[in-house]
């Protein structure tokens, strides 16, 4: 079983130590990696070249990196919430009602109020066009999220509508692999919730190493690449009681980095550097901050609007700098975020009991109890 010993008891003494409940600083950085990837796609738009994204470090950039800590922190709060509800109807329902509320309102404003405003069409032929009313059919399935409707920015270098929304389908992907392995009771023992981790990370390494990415859909390299970031999260979930993310880590890991920056290993670990770096700031002992976990969540709603905006504004504004296009567009986009929040998704998700219920009434029953999923 996982220990139960209490957070003095447990904390190393050069380290973090995760503690349950929500005392962390998940939000406030979840706020950060949106905040960097709006930066990255400034960088994307205003320079109208995709290529043009500063690398930080090795060929990571700004929206690379931010995008994958948002997977390592969801591999780590989806698994622990599948594990503390012990459920698959909750489990769904809480799912389903974080992303596609707030999705579907997203589709619409660009649909109806982006699309007409920056599209050199008429009208007629503007709403007509099957590109503009299949939207929601492409986005809501995933089949196709860019958002491309008839001359539509047409004088900016990307004609895309909502590029981000891509990485959602693999985020919707993830929730229906812990789903299954919870379903098939491999949150049972952490070694299976390791292999979560393994398994892509060998993969990734095996189709880099033989260019086996090169010759497959690019979906094939991204599935590997943020399972990678997911499984990393759900395996220090299981480990939680085991790690302390000293100081001596980071430094072997980005020794590591260094030396082996030129082989696909060097994405593994990255993302181990990255993870060490999250869940060293998640869970640090800083009261003068707490006040930040109280902040509402709005990384999400940034995260699906800022493209449109940045893209209206260039649009409009063709000559703004990179950071002035950054600087005036994210106000906006945190506007339309906290609407976002406040309007739909908090609401929505207070419906997680009776949407559950529901799930429940149309046949999907819990598979196993909160006590029989704790790991061991």
């Amino acid at each position: 079983m996982v220990s139960t010993l209490s957070n003095e008891q447990a904390r190393p003494r050069s380290g973090v130590a995760i503690r349950e409940g929500h005392d962390n600083f998940f939000t406030p950085l979840r706020l950060i990696f949106a905040s960097l990837v709006v930066l990255g796609h400034a960088f994307v738009i205003g320079l109208r070249d995709a290529s043009m994204e500063p690398r930080i470090l090795y060929h990571y950039t700004f929206s690379y990196l931010a995008v994958n800590l948002f997977f390592i922190a969801s591999g780590f709060l989806v698994t622990k919430s599948m594990v503390y509800r012990g459920d698959a109807p909750s489990f769904i329902s809480a799912r389903v009602l974080r992303i596609f509320p707030a999705l579907i309102v997203h589709v619409i404003f660009v649909m109806i109020v982006i699309g007409p405003l920056a599209t050199k069409a008429s009208l007629t032929e503007f709403f007509t066009d099957p590109d503009w009313y299949l939207q929601p059919l492409k986005v809501l399935t995933f089949f196709e999220t860019n958002m491309i409707m008839p001359r539509m920015f047409e004088t900016n270098h990307e004609q895309l509508g909502s590029a981000p929304l891509w990485t959602l389908r693999f985020e919707v992907i993830a929730y229906i692999g812990t789903l299954i392995v919870f379903s098939l009771g491999f949150l049972r023992r952490k070694w299976m919730v390791l292999a979560q981790f393994i398994i892509p990370s060998l993969g990734w390494i095996i189709g880099s190493s033989l260019g086996l990415f090169d010759h497959l859909p690019a979906s094939i390299g991204n599935l590997f690449r943020f399972g990678i970031a997911y499984g990393l999260g759900a395996t220090i979930y299981a480990y939680r009681d085991r790690l302390s993310f000293s100081w001596l880590a980071l430094a072997v890991l980005i020794i590591a980095s260094f030396l082996l920056r030129e082989t696909p290993v060097v994405e593994v670990i990255m993302n181990t550097i990255l993870a060490w770096l999250v869940f060293r700031i998640a869970y640090m002992r800083v009261p003068q901050l707490n006040w930040t976990q109280r902040i509402p969540d709005l990384s999400y709603g940034i995260y699906i609007y800022h493209w449109c905006v940045l893209q209206m504004i260039f649009y409009w504004f063709p000559d703004l700098s990179v950071f002035e296009l950054f600087s005036f567009g994210f106000l906006p986009t945190v506007g339309l975020a906290a609407l976002s929040w406040y309007i739909i998704e908090k609401p929505a998700l207070r419906s997680k009991t009776g949407f559950a219920n529901w799930i429940r009434n149309i046949g999907l029953k819990p598979r196993r109890t909160n006590r029989e999923l704790m790991l061991d």
